[in-house]
């Protein structure tokens, strides 16, 4: 992992690559016969805006309008600061609907919607494109909308597809990313023992991860002794991890915008036979699923390899969700999915996490152990981690 942590060895997000990606959607907007299409992001989900523009929301949240011929972030003046620093393309506005309540701004300058849409197209369209999912547009943008007479449509599906297939550069920072994760969880796995608190271990992976470069991160650190396991998404606590716990710990930096993920579950102490049976049977199953991870595989496969081992030792009940999910500009609300209903063949030049999560045991509580992979251009598959995956002491 050492060549992957070197920051030269990282490339850079072209200019050109932004301007792509721009121009791949505007080509899917005029063939849906639509002049403009609106994305919306916010610090837990910044994907849609970042993925055109560079620009990763803080804080506040953001719109953005593309047309044929502009690129417009908008948001608070605060935000506008934060484009300048990190934007790549775009010109940006200060939209009313961002302004905090009786906040004085002095002389900044701010737009309507309808003042943006008019001044792009010259008038209010009939029809405005929702390029992000639904359920992340805050009902004030969608009503705003339809005030101005302007019927919103959905098209999400065109940045959905368009941000799962990545390009050399976004897979490169995808490695790095991975690196990071693997080294965090390692610094954890170092700390851990018992009568140390969750949040002290998670503090050496938060430590870890912005010291190499991560910025911010995809999911809190997580670190879930015990019971605690059965929060499957827990963050860490105060609680004080005893001897003989089993420990959930996940990692999940953002490297330049790309997250990645490792995820590991331990013994604090000495583990008991049956607890180290327990858990070699959730790492079998892990790497069974890799294997059935390549170009041309039906994506169920992925999953059903887990699946059918986890039946044959009595553990096939406690799994909880699918085995694989793409990643990106978030953890793990990307495009596609690997369960046992995908019926869609692994195509090259995208990232992917294979996650065994057993939850709910009646003895052990539960498990985690998550790698990341890419396939690259040339159909190559890559595991982004050297931490083993059968590390049930610590």
């Amino acid at each position: 992992m050492t060549d992957l942590l070197a920051l030269d060895s990282v490339p850079e997000l072209s200019a050109t690559e932004y301007e792509t990606r721009v121009a791949r959607l505007r080509e899917r907007l005029a063939a849906a016969q639509l002049s403009v299409g609106i994305a919306y992001a916010s610090p837990h989900l910044p994907g849609d805006i970042q993925y055109l523009t560079g620009y990763d929301p803080h804080l506040e949240c953001g719109l953005l309008a593309v047309t044929q011929d502009e690129v417009v972030p908008m948001g608070g003046p605060e935000g506008e600061a934060m484009f300048a620093d990190s934007g790549r393309l775009g010109t940006w506005r200060n939209l009313n609907s961002f302004e905090i309540p009786y906040q004085d701004y002095g002389d900044t300058k701010f737009w309507s919607l309808g003042e943006v849409l008019r001044d792009l197209l010259g008038e209010i369209p009939t029809l405005v494109g929702l390029i992000s999912a639904l359920d992340s547009i805050p009902a004030s943008i969608y009503n705003e909308l339809s005030d101005l007479g302007a019927q919103p449509v959905d098209v999400s599906e065109i940045l959905r597809v368009l941000r799962y297939q990545k390009s050399p550069a976004e897979l490169a920072l995808f490695r790095r990313s991975s690196a990071i994760a693997g080294a965090a969880v390692r610094a954890m796995l170092d700390e851990l023992r018992p009568g140390i608190t969750e949040l002290e271990v998670a503090a050496v992976g938060d430590s870890t991860m912005k010291a190499l470069g991560a910025y911010s991160t995809g999911f809190d650190t997580m670190v879930c002794s015990g019971p605690r396991i059965n929060t499957v998404i827990g963050r860490a606590s105060e609680r004080r991890i005893e001897s003989g716990d089993m420990v959930l710990i996940g990692a999940s930096p953002r490297f330049r915008g790309y997250a990645s993920t490792v995820g590991r579950t331990v013994v604090a102490g000495s583990p008991t036979a049956e607890q180290a049976e327990f858990l070699n049977h959730a790492a079998v199953a892990l790497s069974l699923s890799a294997e059935q991870l390549f170009v041309g595989n039906t994506a169920n496969k992925i999953d059903l390899a887990a699946r059918n081992y986890l039946a044959t030792v009595g553990l096939d009940r406690f799994h909880m969700y699918g085995v694989g999910h793409g990643i990106g500009l978030s953890e793990c609300l990307e495009e596609k999915t690997a369960t046992a209903v995908s019926d869609y063949e692994i195509p090259t030049g995208i990232s992917m996490m294979l996650d065994i999560g057993l939850f709910h045991h009646p003895t052990f509580h539960g498990s985690r152990h998550e790698d990341p992979y890419l396939v690259d251009q040339n159909g190559q598959v890559e595991r982004l981690t050297d931490l083993p995956v059968a590390v049930f002491q610590r």
